[in-house]
C-alpha cells in the first residue's frame, strides 16, 4: 500500500445521529465535506456498560484489544498497559508520530519518533518533548478544576502560558475567537458555559505548530467539548425525552449548546483541511457515542459533589502520607500516597466517613493509590451532615455542587470516517468493531498490523 499521512480527529462521543441531523439541516459544511469522501464506518464497542467509558474505549481503539485484553480501567492507568499502541507499531517501523491529547495513553518518552502532549487527566507523566509541559501544566490545572468557581491560577501563571503561546503558533483567528468568548463571559453571564471550547482553539494552534515542523507520519488531535456539552446539555435539546422538563428559560439558554459544540468540530475540521496535504487521509473518530439519560429522573436527576479544594481530603479527614492529590473528571480523584502502608491507612479512614449511616465514599485501593468520589449524587439538603471519627461535619464545609443535572449517557456505537479527497463515498452496513479500528488505522499509514 502507498506510504501517506494520516490525522486522526478524535472527537470524543460525537453521536452519528446527530451528525445526521445536523448535517441534514446544513449547519455542519466541514463535517458534510469529510462525510462525502469518506468510508463512513459506525463502530460498536461490544462491551458491557461498565467498560463503556471513553477511557477505556479509546484504549481499545489504540491497540486493537478490548478490555479484557488491555485491562486498563480507569484514567491516568495507562502506564500498566503491556501491550503495543499504534505509535508503537510505527515506531518499530521508522515511522513517527504526535499524539495530541489522545485520551490515556502509554508511550516511550525515550523514543524520538513519538511527540506526546498528555491528557490533562493524566498522573505522573510529562510532555515529549518537555518544551511542551506549559502547555499541559495550565491546560490540566484549568480542565481538573473547571466547575470550581474558586479556583485561580497565579498571573504569573497565566504570563507563563501566554509567552508559551506565542512561542508554540498562537493564530489570530484563535484570539479573536477567545476575545468574544471572554467579552461575552464579562457582559453576559449565561454564556460562560462556551468557555469549554476554548481548550480545543488553544490546543489546535500547538497542534498545528508541530505537525508543520515535523511532518509526522501519524498524528492525533483529542477534544472533550462536544463530549462534555451532550452530558450536561441534552436535556434542554430535548426536553420531551426526559421526565424532568428543564424551564423555558433553561431551554432557551442551553437548548442550542450541542449544536454550538457541533460547530466548533466543524470549525476544526475546516482547519484540518487547510493544515492536511492533499493526499493526507483523515480519520475521523468518536470511540463511543452518548444517548439521553433518564434513570435518576424519577429521583431528582443525578448530580456530582465534589471538595471545594483536594487538599480538603487531608485536612478533614486526617489522611497521613499524602504525596499528592490529583483530580479526575466530575467527582472523583487520586489519593496517591509515599507507601502502600499509608494508602490503606488512607483508604480505611475514608471508608469510615458516612453519610446518612452509609459510607460517603467510593473507593478502590490499588498499590499506593487511594482511587475515590463522593457517591452522593441525588439533592443534598443545605443542613446535611457526614460523620468523622464520631462527630458531625457540615457537608458543604467540604463538597459544593459540580455541575448540571447529568443529562447524556454513554453509547456503544461511535462515529469512524476515513477520508481521501479522491475516495467516493462508502457506508458499510454492518457495524465495525472498534477493536478493528486499529488495523484500518495501521493499513492507511502503509504498516500491516502483526
Amino acid at each position: 500500500m502507498e506510504n501517506q499521512n494520516v490525522i486522526l480527529l478524535e472527537f470524543n462521543e460525537l453521536c452519528p445521529p446527530l451528525l445526521d441531523k445536523f448535517i441534514a439541516q446544513g449547519h455542519l459544511p466541514n463535517f458534510a465535506k469529510l462525510y462525502g469522501s469518506s468510508k463512513a464506518y459506525t463502530t460498536d464497542a461490544r462491551c458491557d456498560v461498565e467498560y463503556l467509558e471513553p477511557w477505556i474505549q479509546w484504549v481499545t481503539l489504540h491497540t486493537g484489544l478490548p478490555f479484557e485484553k488491555h485491562k486498563v480501567f480507569r484514567l491516568g492507568q495507562a502506564q500498566n498497559l503491556e501491550h503495543d499502541s499504534i505509535w508503537d507499531i510505527l515506531s518499530k517501523n521508522g515511522k513517527d508520530s504526535w499524539l495530541c491529547g489522545s485520551m490515556n495513553v502509554r508511550w516511550d518518552p525515550n523514543d524520538n519518533n513519538i511527540l506526546v502532549l498528555p491528557d490533562p487527566w493524566s498522573i505522573d507523566v510529562e510532555a515529549s518533548p518537555k518544551e511542551l509541559q506549559p502547555f499541559y501544566h495550565f491546560v490540566r490545572a484549568n480542565v481538573q478544576e473547571h466547575t470550581n468557581a474558586n479556583h485561580r491560577l497565579s498571573l504569573k501563571d497565566n504570563l507563563a502560558f501566554l509567552g508559551f503561546m506565542l512561542k508554540h503558533g498562537l493564530s489570530l483567528s484563535t484570539v479573536k475567537r477567545l476575545a468574544d468568548i471572554v467579552i461575552k463571559q464579562v457582559t453576559k453571564a449565561d454564556d460562560r458555559w462556551k468557555k469549554a471550547t476554548i481548550l480545543d482553539w488553544l490546543q489546535f494552534d500547538v497542534f498545528a505548530h508541530v505537525y508543520k515542523k515535523h511532518s509526522p507520519s501519524f498524528a492525533t488531535f483529542f477534544s472533550n467539548s462536544t463530549a462534555h456539552f451532550q452530558h450536561k446539555f441534552w436535556r434542554y435539546m430535548e426536553p420531551e425525552r426526559f421526565p424532568m422538563k428543564p424551564s423555558q428559560k433553561e431551554i432557551d439558554l442551553y437548548g442550542d449548546a450541542i449544536l454550538y459544540a457541533y460547530k466548533n468540530h466543524d470549525a476544526l475540521i475546516g482547519k484540518v483541511f487547510d493544515l492536511a496535504k492533499p493526499d493526507t487521509t483523515i480519520i475521523l473518530s468518536s470511540a463511543l457515542s452518548q444517548q439521553p439519560y433518564t434513570e435518576k429522573d424519577a429521583e431528582g436527576g443525578k448530580r456530582f459533589y465534589r471538595p471545594h479544594q483536594m487538599s480538603i481530603l487531608t485536612e478533614k479527614f486526617g489522611l497521613t502520607g499524602v504525596e499528592k492529590i490529583s483530580p479526575v473528571m466530575s467527582h472523583q480523584f487520586h489519593v496517591i500516597c509515599d507507601s502502600e502502608a499509608a494508602a490503606a491507612a488512607n483508604y480505611e479512614a475514608l471508608k469510615a466517613v458516612t453519610y446518612d449511616g452509609e459510607g460517603l465514599f467510593s473507593l478502590r485501593l490499588e498499590g499506593k493509590d487511594v482511587f475515590g468520589g463522593c457517591r452522593i449524587y441525588q439533592p443534598v439538603e443545605s443542613n446535611a451532615t457526614i460523620r468523622v471519627e464520631g462527630k458531625d461535619m457540615a457537608f458543604s464545609d467540604v463538597f459544593y455542587l459540580a455541575d448540571n443535572l447529568k443529562s447524556g449517557m454513554h453509547h456503544p456505537h461511535g462515529v469512524f470516517w476515513v477520508y481521501k479527497a479522491s475516495q467516493t463515498f462508502e457506508k458499510p452496513e454492518t457495524l465495525l468493531p472498534l477493536e478493528d479500528t486499529t488495523h484500518v488505522i495501521l493499513d492507511e499509514c502503509g504498516v500491516t498490523a502483526q
